[in-house]
Parts: structure tokens; C-alpha cells; sequence
């Protein structure tokens, strides 16, 4: 196998990965959105709320759903450009698209692991595993043309 088609298969594996983690974290919180697990930690955001004026008063709750929608559009827009590209067979825009995604998902590995969030963090860091490892083979295969 080349060193170009492996370079692909793990950036359309890194896109797969995106948008099972923004699945996977979205169906996480979905109690969160019924309010079905509204007691402890989760009540006490409910009640804390954010003066931000203009008459909006949004609970601690409010924005992290927020957030959490924002990260999830945020992976499955990655992870489908990725894959699509990857599919597509055009290296050079894979590279660059890979090399996006490789900052982007590198910064929230930063930001878990200084914040301590576990799941997201162990999602993130196999999907910057797999975007270097296809960065690694895409800067091979280019090097032998």
C-alpha cells in the first residue's frame, strides 16, 4: 500500500472518528436536554444564571448546551470534510484540510486535559493520533515523487 493511500484511509478514519465523538458527546447530554438528570451539580447550573444584558439572563445550563451543540456542529463539520476529501482522492487539499483539523482538535486536546475532561479528551487525542499519523504519511509520500 502507498504511502498516499494509507495517508488517506487514516484521515478518512480521523473523519469517522470526528463525527462519532460529536455523537457520542451530543447523545451524552440529550438528559441533560430533556431535563430527565436535573439534580446536584446539573440543578445547581440550572439555577446559577449570566447576566449578559440586553435582557438576557441565560442559566450556567443554557450555555453549556450551547457549547456542547457548537463542539458536536464543530466535529461533524470536520470530520465530514475530512472524510469526504480523503474519499475524493485529492491529496493536496487532504493535507491542507488534515493540517486544519490537526490544530483544531490539537487545541481541544489542550483544553480537556487542562480542564480535566476525560471523555472528550480520550476521543480527541486518538483523532490527533490518527490526523498526525496521516500528516506523517502524506509529507512520505510526497517526498519520494
Amino acid at each position: 500500500m502507498s504511502d498516499a493511500r494509507l495517508g488517506r484511509r487514516l484521515s478518512a478514519a480521523a473523519g469517522v472518528l470526528l463525527v462519532l465523538a460529536a455523537t457520542a458527546h451530543t447523545i451524552g447530554h440529550v438528559p441533560l436536554l430533556f431535563g430527565i438528570e436535573r439534580s446536584g451539580s446539573v440543578a445547581a447550573m440550572a439555577e446559577d444564571h449570566e447576566i449578559l444584558g440586553l435582557g438576557m439572563a441565560p442559566s450556567m445550563l443554557d450555555i453549556h448546551l450551547a457549547l456542547v451543540l457548537t463542539l458536536s456542529v464543530t466535529f461533524v463539520a470536520l470530520g465530514a470534510i475530512t472524510l469526504s476529501v480523503a474519499l475524493a482522492d485529492a491529496d493536496a487539499e487532504l493535507r491542507r484540510i488534515v493540517w486544519i483539523d490537526a490544530i483544531a482538535v490539537g487545541v481541544l486536546v489542550v483544553v480537556y486535559a487542562y480542564y480535566r475532561i476525560p471523555p472528550p479528551l480520550v476521543s480527541t487525542v486518538l483523532v490527533e493520533a490518527l490526523l498526525v499519523a496521516a500528516l506523517l504519511q502524506s509529507r512520505g509520500s510526497t517526498r519520494k515523487v
